[in-house]
């Protein structure tokens, strides 16, 4: 393994390079001024006062130099941020009915709208679906029998 081979006294500056080419860490270190630096007590105490102001992770990072992701990741570290549980669950009739829209060719927009979800919701659905098509259940659980003869039973993945 990798990750045990790695030894505890490597440098940042090496340790970057495992997982960015050069021109990639360039690239972030120029956006985001404090990427891939440890957080110092100060930039902490701000943050928690950041988020008890309710302001947008957005205006933090951009606040504090770091990128939305590496202070949403520092916010769950502290507690401070829990995310939100899907909005609610798919349900079978949900599955289905989304199955029959795209095999008619909506869309992933127009079967987002539809449903009220994200596109991103539909196509993850959608490859869960697929996955439950080749083994004859749902992703849900239930059984989902494909309508299509097809091997890849309508779905573009």
């Amino acid at each position: 393994m990798a990750f045990r081979n790695l030894q505890a006294s490597k440098t940042v500056s090496s340790m970057r390079t495992f997982f960015l080419s050069p021109e990639q860490y360039g690239q972030m270190k120029q956006r985001y001024g404090r990427f891939n630096e440890p957080w110092s007590a100060d930039e902490v105490a701000e943050l928690r006062q950041m988020a008890a102001d309710g302001l947008p992770r957005s205006e933090m990072a951009a606040q504090l130099g770091r990128s939305p992701n590496a202070v949403r990741m520092k916010l769950q570290a502290l507690g401070l941020y829990v995310p939100k549980p899907s909005a609610r669950p798919w349900t079978e009739e949900d599955e289905k009915t989304l199955l029959a829209r795209y095999r008619a060719g909506a869309s992933f927009a127009e079967l987002a709208g539809f449903f009220g979800r994200s596109e991103r919701a539909i196509i993850t659905r959608l490859v869960l679906l697929r996955a439950g098509l080749e083994s004859g259940t749902s992703a849900g659980g239930g059984s989902v029998a494909p309508e299509r003869e097809d091997p890849d039973n309508g779905l573009p993945f």
